[in-house]
């Protein structure tokens, strides 16, 4: 995913849309550092459930983290849809 963090620099630095802007930036950021991690955390799980070296809670424990991540994922990806809309609207708004 790109980011898009210091666009909010330009027309309207210190308004509310672009203090706004600032902030879902940065969210956006940190859900994806989290699903990234996350991620992480999943292809270890996962690599120890394949070779049998876990129990069934375990197991299900893997197969969660792959869908938490994935949710993660996806709300980074709106919360950078917004960002998009955000940046497109600041200047409009000067």
């Amino acid at each position: 995913m790109k980011s898009s963090r210091g666009s909010a620099n330009g027309a309207s630095a210190g308004s509310p849309l672009a203090h706004a802007l600032e902030k879902n930036q940065q969210a956006t950021e940190e859900v994806q550092k989290a699903a990234e991690d996350l991620a992480v955390v999943h292809a270890v799980l996962d690599t120890k459930a394949a070779a049998g070296t876990v129990d069934d809670d375990a197991r299900r424990a893997v197969a969660e983290t792959a869908r938490v991540e994935k949710r993660l994922t996806e709300s980074a990806e709106k919360l950078e849809e917004v960002n998009e809309t955000l940046q497109k609207e600041l200047p409009k708004r000067s």
